[in-house]
């Protein structure tokens, strides 16, 4: 662990008056990029994100000049602590990330290195084309980190890795040359070689260290596919053909800097189809490997007990797990690729006779492409996060978890690595390429404590011997690193560790590329994230944060896998989807968090002003909390934080008049709302609050309702129903005073379907003050609110909630405000989405009618809170099949509440409605109803499309 200190130095000032991309010094920065999603931390020198090839070189002579070192770096994903380092570090990720040509006919792609892998095959998939190169990470890994981690994933069994795909790369070495490598023949090499530059000196060199070390490297080279340690030596031996391109894959950054990659192109699989094989004993699952692999499958994923058990409870991944029956031990997931329907489907049916003719598993569900199969891989890819985000000090970590074995000695591997971690009083978590002899098995521990640091290198040694004996990679897909390095001399002899350093003298002579990584590292204890010494300040907060533990627990969940940074699918985190800076994803912030907490940050507490700067563009969206593997609720930090900072500075106008937004609802609506609503929409009311309360002149603040949805529910109690079957309708502040049809057609929906509503006008649900930060404010004045609420839960009555931020702000937001566990409960169980209770209702049959839109079709954007929480089904399921209906594939609106109105957010608050959203709506045909049950999203929409959305209760009705 090391203390952040900023520089102001010459080389800092030579970097701002030189880049044209962004240069970022300051503590907080630096504490983000000093981590990737390792158990490492080294602070950088300074961060630059090149805006193109000339901020590269730029940035690499300026090093050069300084002696400084340099670290290429992408999504920062990596597990082994490639991606850390006391150097300038180069994100490609956010300016640097074109597709620059891609040719179909001979099926190839040229790009630069930021680009997303995920994003790559998005734009490929017309083409019938993909990069088939397949991390867990592929939602966020850039291509450039991909290569030089020599990345693989799970499809590595009829792909292979990364270096099997690489055709070509522009790279820059650390002195300035620039060098483009590709396939050479003899010939070619040797009219390259005779050259007397630096790019001559190399050819010649190297082609020496490949022809003096050939036995060597036929000999030390492990004889498994998955080998990603030391460098690509094996590549240039038993061939004709040399592409130093291959060299510089798996090189983790030390070599060069990669300008431009040219990759390889596969078909897309025509047909594909999954079997799921449950299994009651684990070795069982391990040793069911070899007669699967006869049958041709294009993946063999395991899951461990506690990576099924984890899926099952997170937010995002239990709507996904009904293909695991029972309570296996491990699941295999085995894939088929094929050219016809036929072939997909009959394969895994004759492995699924083969297996149970042994004896083998217990269950074997199979589902062709579809919802099923996407549902399957989903649960797959998020493994790792949830793994790593198990709950406490203790968590599962990267270290020995690489190991590659051939896989007919994968099962007593296995059995002697778990004696192994159980002799050193380690529990395990795994999960896998079970195909290609690869399963991660992850020790629990808590680097905190100088035993489990203890724990950690004996277990390492162990496993090291255990897999020399099976003739297995010690670096199988995630790299050496920090962590597996200082391994190399003794796995591969010391003579070809002397040809790696001769590899690493002869393109970077003055070791200023990413040092101590692959040659001359540490040990495997040295620069932990935590250690023997970390220590966490105390912080006061008004959550209980009970399922996560502590607040300061609920900062450490984050591991840096870095999910937020995804850009194609779900919500999170749209404030770094529009910005691609690291301190705008739910990592940046959670690493900003922990340096705050633990005093890293040179008395920059956790209620300064920069780590207030830091927070202000997360949207309290809750995608986090649901969308993150290891369900980050950074919503719920940044409030307490907010509470903190109240506390120390006090709130301004604008945030008080955000937090009493419900009194002035109360207050405006009826009588005055004419004239209030008048003077709203006012130029002169705008300029006006755009100057003292910094709300964007653009918008015209929410208007009042005439008369509140309460008071004419009074005049109207006779067209409430009376029935044995009531629930309860939470007037919410936005339905009571804004919108008051949406309570009207509410109770109209709930008459239908046979239930006599009672009206709970009780008071404001406190999301103003929740989200905001007025936590003590919140409790003081939703107590009351939530007395009366349990009044009418304890009469058996379920309560309903048309506004998503009002339902998530007293089913999961107060229940951990509250010191009665009991009554948070009560809340969880018995508040719902209105869409929710009647889907519920219906599947129970206790409602005898269906609902049908009002319009030929209806498009549905969810709430942020409601995808995060809830989901949309109940929106979609309780409707009568067959209606046209369709659910817009965006992420946030951008408003958030409060969010878009401020006037130093409504750019970004346009920019993030503008990735799907707006598209979508505008070009929604003739006739289509769009539905937004979120009052901010509906007022998001109007404002920048001109398109109105309504409430879903709006526009369904009961079939007649």
């Amino acid at each position: 662990m090391t203390l952040i200190q900023t520089e102001n130095s010459q080389l800092t000032k030579a970097l701002i008056e030189n880049i044209q991309g962004d240069v970022l010094t300051d503590a907080y920065s630096l504490g983000m990029y000093s981590t990737d999603a390792s158990i490492y931390q080294i602070t950088p020198v300074a961060i630059v994100l090149p805006k193109d090839e000339r901020d590269v070189k730029k940035a690499m002579a300026l090093a050069k000049e300084h002696g400084v070192t340099i670290l290429p770096r992408g999504g920062g994903t990596s597990l082994a602590g490639q991606t850390v380092g006391h150097s300038i570090v180069l994100d490609f990720s956010k300016y640097m990330n074109n597709t620059l040509e891609i040719n179909t006919e001979e099926r190839w792609v040229r790009v630069q290195p930021g680009k997303v892998r995920d994003v790559l095959n998005d734009e490929l998939a017309p083409l019938g084309l993909h990069f088939a190169v397949d991390p867990a990470t592929s939602s966020r890994a850039n291509v450039g980190g991909m290569v030089g981690n020599n990345s693989s994933g799970t499809k590595s069994i009829i792909y292979g890795k990364t270096v099997d795909h690489i055709l070509e790369a522009r790279v820059l070495l650390a002195d300035g040359t620039e060098m483009t490598l590709r396939p050479v023949d003899n010939a070619t090499y040797d009219i390259i070689a005779q050259q007397g530059d630096r790019e001559g000196e190399i050819y010649r060199e190297f082609r020496n260290i490949i022809q003096n070390n050939q036995t060597l490297i036929d000999q030390k080279f492990p004889k498994v596919m998955r080998r990603v340690g030391g460098y690509n030596l094996d590549e240039f031996i038993h061939t004709d053909q040399w592409n130093l391109a291959k060299l510089i894959t798996g090189s983790e950054g030390t070599l060069a800097t990669t300008l431009e990659l040219k990759l390889n192109l596969e078909p897309l699989p025509r047909y594909r189809s999954v079997c799921v094989v449950h299994f009651s004993d684990l070795l069982e699952a391990i040793g069911s490997v070899t007669p699967i692999l006869k049958y041709n499958p294009s993946a063999v994923e395991i899951l461990d007990k506690i990576v099924v058990d984890l899926s099952r409870e997170n937010l995002t991944t239990k709507r996904h797990c009904h293909f695991i029956s029972g309570n296996p031990e491990a699941i295999l997931i085995v894939e088929f690729y094929g050219e016809t329907p036929d072939d997909v489907m009959e394969r895994p049916m004759a492995m699924i006779k083969d297996l149970q003719e042994q004896g083998l598993g217990y269950a074997y569900p199979v589902f062709p492409q579809g919802d099923a199969y996407e549902d399957v891989w989903l649960v797959r890819k998020k493994g790792l996060g949830l793994m790593l985000g198990i709950k406490g000090k203790k968590k599962p970590l990267p270290f020995i978890e690489d190991a590659a074995i051939p896989t007919e000695k994968l099962k007593e591997y296995i059995d002697k690595t778990l004696q192994i971690c159980k002799k050193h009083s380690a529990d395990v978590s795994m999960y896998a390429h079970v195909s290609v002899g690869v399963i991660h098995v992850r020790p629990i521990l808590d680097l905190r404590e100088a035993n489990d640091i203890e724990k950690l290198k004996n277990i390492a040694e162990d496993t090291f011997q255990l897999v020399m004996e099976y003739g297995g990679s010690w670096s199988g897909e995630h790299g050496d690193g920090l962590v597996r390095s200082a391994f190399n001399e003794r796995f591969f002899g010391k003579e070809l560790y002397q040809a790696f350093i001769q590899v690493k003298k002869l393109f970077d002579p003055q070791n200023l590329m990413n040092p101590g990584k692959i040659v001359e590292s540490q040990t495997i204890e040295q620069n932990l994230r935590y250690g023997a010494q970390y220590n966490d300040q105390s912080v006061k907060t008004e959550f209980k944060y009970r399922s996560e533990q502590s607040f300061q627990e609920s900062v450490h969940m984050c591991t840096g896998v870095g999910e937020c940074r995804k850009l194609i699918g779900g919500t999170m985190c749209p404030s770094f989807k529009a910005t691609r800076d690291e301190e705008h994803s739910t990592r940046g912030r959670a690493n900003a968090l922990r340096m705050a907490m633990s005093g890293q940050l040179n008395g920059s507490g956790i209620a300064g002003e920069r780590l207030k700067e830091v927070l202000s563009l997360c949207l309290s969206c809750k995608a986090c909390k649901s969308e993150c593997p290891s369900n980050v609720d950074m919503a719920k930090m940044k409030s307490d934080v907010m509470q903190l900072y109240y506390d120390q500075k006090g709130p301004n106008l604008r945030d008080k008049l955000i937090r009493d937004t419900s009194k002035m609802a109360r207050r405006f609506a009826g009588p005055l709302a004419y004239a209030v609503n008048k003077l709203q929409a006012s130029a002169f009311f705008k300029k006006a609050m755009e100057q003292i309360a910094g709300f964007d002149k653009r918008r015209t603040l929410p208007a009042y309702a005439s008369e509140p949805f309460y008071k004419w529910f009074e005049k109207n109690k006779t067209k409430n129903i009376s029935s044995e079957k009531k629930v309860v309708l939470f007037a919410d502040t936005y339905l009571n005073f804004h919108e008051p049809q949406v309570g009207v057609a509410a109770m109209e929906l709930l008459n239908a379907c046979g239930y006599e509503v009672v009206l709970a006008n009780i008071g404001c649900c406190q999301r103003p003050k929740i989200s905001h930060g007025f936590l003590r404010d919140a409790k003081a004045e939703g107590e009351p609110v939530i007395g009366q609420l349990v009044k009418y839960i304890d009469q058996d009555l379920t309560v309903v909630v048309c506004e998503p931020s009002c339902a998530s702000a007293l089913n999961d937001d107060f229940p951990d405000l509250l010191e009665d566990v009991s009554l948070a409960k009560k809340l969880k169980e018995n508040v719902m989405m209105i869409d929710v209770f009647l889907s519920r209702e219906m599947e129970a049959g206790n409602i005898q009618v269906k609902l049908k839109p009002k319009s030929s079709r209806l498009n549905i954007h969810g709430h942020c809170h409601q995808k995060a929480l809830y989901g949309t089904n109940g929106m979609k399921k309780s409707l009568i099949e067959g209606a046209d209906v369709s659910e817009i594939p965006s992420g946030c609106c951008g408003m958030a509440g409060s969010f878009g109105y401020e006037k130093e957010h409504y750019e970004i608050s346009h920019k993030i409605g503008e990735e799907i959203l707006f598209p979508a709506v505008r070009s929604m045909e003739n006739g289509t109803c769009l539905a937004a049950n979120g009052f901010s999203c509906r007022h998001q929409i109007e404002h920048f499309t001109g398109k109105k959305a309504r409430h879903w209760v709006e526009l369904v009705e009961v079939v007649k």
